[in-house]
């Protein structure tokens, strides 16, 4: 069986900006309640004979645009419910945002790694 060591870096081997954004992926996530999505401001008919929507003046529905499996949904949000769903879509795209970060930083130790490893196989070849 592997030891941590070798599975996982130490805090200490990571820097200091991948840190603080991996520390603040997993507050967010364990504190705040999140979706991954878009609100959209949707107008629609309500199907009620004399309305006004009947004669062009839609009325106004936010709705959450969000993968539901392989799926695009578009789920109605009521009114009460807007601030709610506001705040769960922006905590998701903060930790969006901080899993970009942490991605950037681990795909420039990636790079760098790989440049040492092809420098040091140059260096073993014979000539």
């Amino acid at each position: 069986m592997a030891s941590r060591r070798t599975q996982v870096p130490y805090r200490m081997h990571r820097s200091p900006r991948e840190r603080q954004a991996r520390s603040q992926a997993v507050q967010r996530l364990a504190e705040q309640a999140m979706l991954r999505g878009s609100l959209v401001q949707m107008q629609r008919t309500c199907g009620k004979k004399g309305c006004h929507c009947q004669k062009g003046e839609k009325h106004p529905a936010l709705c959450l645009s969000i993968r539901w499996g392989n799926q695009r949904k578009m789920i109605y949000i009521p009114r009460a419910l807007e601030e709610t769903v506001r705040r769960w879509v922006e905590t998701g795209r903060q930790v969006d945002g901080l899993l970009d970060a942490i991605s950037q930083e681990c795909l420039e130790t990636l790079l760098a790694k790989k440049k040492e490893t092809l420098a040091r196989k140059r260096k073993e070849q014979p000539p």
